[in-house]
């Protein structure tokens, strides 16, 4: 997996995954997300593009839920969005959309991420 610093600005950190999410990309307990922007990303808001990752693996589903896990602890958010259509299903199966903060695009992120904490999915092909 590879992530991509693509905005940070009004206390919205935007970040893209350029790639598809497995269990190579966590060896060694590699941490991505805190790879890119530090130790301290969890209090913060991320929003993270999944648009250009065809394809999610358990270990990425288990990566995507601790850091979720990880967001809500420090007083952060995390929301996806852009979920291509296998990672949508993938989702769908496991029933993320009823754990995690998932929108059908950015600006619907962006729309979330401003409301008070809630796990409602925003514009999304649940």
């Amino acid at each position: 997996m590879k992530l991509r610093l693509v905005a940070s600005e009004a206390g919205v950190t935007r970040i893209e995954s350029a790639d598809d999410i497995t269990v190579f990309d966590f060896a060694n307990g590699a941490t991505p997300l805190e790879a890119l922007l530090g130790p301290d990303c969890h209090n913060t808001i991320v929003l993270l593009d999944l648009g250009k990752s065809s394809y999610i693996d358990s270990s990425g589903v288990g990566w995507l839920m601790h850091c979720h896990s990880r967001f809500q602890k420090a007083g952060g958010r995390l929301v996806v969005h852009s979920i291509p259509p296998m990672v949508n299903h993938c989702f769908r199966v496991l029933g993320m959309y009823d754990v995690m903060q998932i929108a059908a695009d950015e600006e619907a992120a962006l729309k979330m991420a401003a409301e008070p904490n809630s796990l409602k999915s925003h514009g999304t092909t649940k």
